[in-house]
């Protein structure tokens, strides 16, 4: 074994070769080469985030999907989108193959299954005003090329997200995202370089489209769901930093409001009562829009 090592340099030693140590530099060297790959699509993520939001302003609904690696990734991202954006049930959708049979992480056996493709894409209740972003590594599985062709053909916008290029996905796409990766560290294993990637460019990807529909204020989640008591101090700091007030009458505002944080905004900025504060926040898509519109109301400049 110490012969081959010596015979073979560190950056072409075979993995079951290398220490422990030795393995994880390799894996964590490989790495460095995806963000700038993924910064090279900005101009695509960019024009996808823009499509789909023109989609969801007007009520379209978000499904994203995929097979093995790049389904679990869709799946994940549709998860975090609406605790974190204060997005109505049903309007993000994660779909990965053979999910039926295995709950959420799904499993590789239905990644051939074209029909499997279709049926699940339609299971959603999808229509023609909705988005899916297809997400498949290679761009070529069989899975997710069959949902994103009958999702062209009812009139649904594509984004696909690959990290390969010039694929039959990426064809069908309006927008195709291509971030190509190349050799993994471990040979074909996708839920490597490309699986983080992947889950660089459908953050980006998602957290402008929710920028752009309003959804964040300043730096802030200011539509983050208040489930627990985390999410409740977290949205009373939001408020607090924002109107320049003290966390506890942040708190208080945020209860008087029924925990709708742009209400309470509005309130600690304008005097605004909460129910008049809650109309306005409801009427405009962004909270600046409601704040310039409560201070108007309110004679607050």
């Amino acid at each position: 074994m110490s012969e081959v090592s010596e015979e073979v340099s560190a950056d072409e030693a075979a993995l079951d070769l290398l220490p422990a140590a030795g393995v994880v530099e390799r894996l964590l060297a490989a790495e460095e080469r995806v963000l700038p790959t993924v910064r090279s699509a900005v101009p695509a993520i960019a024009k996808a985030a823009d499509l789909i939001a023109a989609r969801m302003s007007v009520g379209g609904r978000l499904v994203l999907l995929g097979a093995g690696t790049s389904g679990r990734l869709a799946v994940l991202e549709a998860a975090e989108l609406p605790g974190t954006f204060g997005l109505a049930e049903g309007t993000v959708v994660g779909v990965t193959a053979g999910a039926g049979r295995s709950g959420l992480a799904g499993t590789d056996w239905d990644e051939d299954d074209t029909g499997a493709g279709q049926r699940d894409l339609l299971a959603t209740g999808v229509g023609a005003g909705d988005v899916l972003i297809a997400v498949a590594a290679s761009g070529r599985t069989p899975y997710t090329v069959a949902a994103a062709g009958r999702a062209v053909e009812m009139g649904m916008a594509v984004v696909s997200v690959t990290t390969s290029s010039g694929s039959p996905l990426a064809d069908l796409a309006d927008v195709a995202v291509e971030v190509p990766m190349g050799p993994e560290a471990l040979h074909g294993s996708t839920r490597l370089t490309a699986g983080t990637a992947t889950k660089l460019a459908l953050d980006a990807l998602t957290t402008a489209t929710m920028v752009r529909l309003g959804r964040v204020h300043d730096n802030f989640m200011i539509d983050v769901v208040p489930a627990n008591l985390k999410l409740r101090e977290r949205s009373a700091g939001q408020v607090a930093a924002i109107t320049g007030c003290p966390l506890d009458a942040a708190r208080a505002a945020l209860e008087a409001c029924g925990w709708n944080a742009r209400a309470a905004v509005l309130t600690l900025l304008t005097g605004l009562a909460p129910d008049r504060a809650g109309e306005l926040a409801t009427l405009h898509p962004t909270l600046r829009a409601a704040i310039a519109e409560a201070s108007e109301e309110s004679g607050v400049s």
